[in-house]
């Protein structure tokens, strides 16, 4: 069993390359997530994650190992898809991982649009990367923001731990706060929502006009990519 025998980190990271390159060799085409240092997170995003991931300690000691498996590049591969993550994380064999989050309800929705009000102007502003640290702060909030909190996780994983959240689910909620850095709007797909959701209404676009949504806008890696370095 992968947890009765915990592995010395060079040989999580041995193990971790050869598997990679075998499934590279047929044909696998891989994401892997790697960080290294003590934060793991460099930008705001990616940082508040990682605090956050604090509250998921009531699953016993799996969060600590989850950091080391990121760090000695464990993480193989994560796609990211409405509602959920799918990983393959190496340990003493290979392991496949899901993480679903569960969306905001409607009640919980209409609240965070409350606080919202008055930090996004209007649907454009969004678009153009007018994301107020006020606006921030209130997103990454562990009350009321978007990220999930203990109880809308839900995690599955082909190891032999009989824990809700192994180290290897752990892992990937780590490398899932790395890739926000990059990519903060991935929050928004984990939740299974649209940034729009923010705004009461989202104008209609048109042809022409100033609130037109055309190509121009970019995506929304580019739109809070602007603020957030």
């Amino acid at each position: 069993m992968d947890d009765d025998k915990p592995l010395k980190r060079e040989d999580l990271r041995k193990r971790a390359e050869a598997r990679a390159a075998e499934l590279a060799a047929e044909g696998m085409e891989l994401h892997p997530v790697t960080a290294s240092g003590r934060n793991l997170a460099k930008k705001f995003w990616g940082k508040e994650w990682m605090k956050s991931l604090g509250a998921c300690e009531v699953y016993g000691m799996r969060l600590a190992p989850g950091r080391t498996y990121l760090r000695y590049g464990c993480v193989l591969d994560v796609k990211a898809a409405p509602g959920r993550m799918d990983a393959l994380v190496m340990g003493e064999h290979l392991y496949e991982v899901r993480v679903e989050a569960e969306p905001p309800d409607e009640e919980a929705l209409a609240r965070l649009r409350g606080r919202c009000a008055g930090h996004v102007g209007s649907w454009i502003d969004l678009l153009k990367g007018n994301v107020s640290p006020e606006l921030m702060e209130i997103l990454c909030s562990p009350e009321g923001g978007l990220f999930p909190r203990p109880e809308e996780w839900h995690f599955s994983c082909s190891c032999p731990d009989w824990a809700d959240l192994c180290k290897h689910a752990a892992a990937v909620l780590y490398a899932f706060g790395v890739m926000l850095d990059e990519q903060p709007e991935l929050l928004f797909t984990l939740r299974g929502m649209e940034a729009s959701a923010l705004i009461p209404s989202a104008p209609v676009s048109s042809p022409e006009g100033e609130d037109s949504l055309g190509g121009d806008s970019g995506s929304l890696s580019d739109i809070f990519g602007i603020r957030l370095d």
